[in-house]
């Protein structure tokens, strides 16, 4: 049973580093095309998330396919490599969520100067802390883009962080019912679909991120 959660939680990851990367393709043509820092910093965002998916999706591949053949001394080398690995995502995968956090808190402050600005296993999986430093800081940012609403802008941006923000919290819940995980994990990809309709909608017709 652990190994079909653990697989499948490659499986929601890979798909997420897909459409992660493909974010950040869009976001660093749209900011070369038109010269937005705004869409640098967020591309720079999602090619964190993206590397922080793919060392999870490459790391736990490989301790899940440890030949169980291997001398018993070294068959502790699958949980090191685990542990590791779920340190390292957490530290990326917050440090691209600071991108976001330092990037929508340095929003324009006025509609003026906002006019150039363009859109764009449980107990393998589960890390109480990550998610709650992810939540705490995703509230900050949803905060930041609700109050800037007023200048316009793509909704889809706000929507996608804010189910970001509420895929976080139901990862929270993960231990009153292994359903929720489905649900967090939709929510997820859910988001990662909006934030790539937002980018393409920069690139491909010009609107404001």
């Amino acid at each position: 049973m652990l190994s079909i959660i653990v697989r499948l939680d490659i499986i929601f990851e890979a798909i997420s580093f897909f459409i992660s990367l493909a974010i950040f393709a869009v976001a660093l043509a749209a900011a070369r095309r038109t010269g937005s820092r705004s869409l640098t910093l967020l591309a720079l965002g999602f090619l964190l998330m993206a590397l922080a998916m793919f060392i999870r999706v490459a790391l736990t591949s490989w301790a899940l396919n440890f030949p169980m053949t291997t001398p018993p001394r070294l068959r502790i080398f699958p949980t090191v490599v685990l542990q590791i690995q779920e340190l390292v995502y957490s530290v990326v995968r917050i440090s691209g969520y600071v991108v976001f956090l330092y990037l929508y808190s340095s929003y324009p402050s006025s509609k003026k100067e906002a006019e150039g600005l363009f859109a764009v296993a449980p107990v393998i999986i589960y890390n109480p802390l990550f998610e709650a430093v992810s939540a705490l800081l995703l509230v900050f940012v949803v905060y930041q883009l609700a109050r800037n609403r007023v200048y316009g802008g793509s909704g889809y941006v706000l929507l996608g962080f804010s189910l970001l923000l509420f895929s976080h919290l139901l990862f929270l819940l993960l231990p009153l019912s292994f359903a929720i995980y489905f649900l967090a994990q939709f929510t997820q990809l859910l988001s990662l679909i909006l934030f790539l309709t937002a980018v393409l909608s920069v690139l491909l017709d010009g609107q404001r991120l």
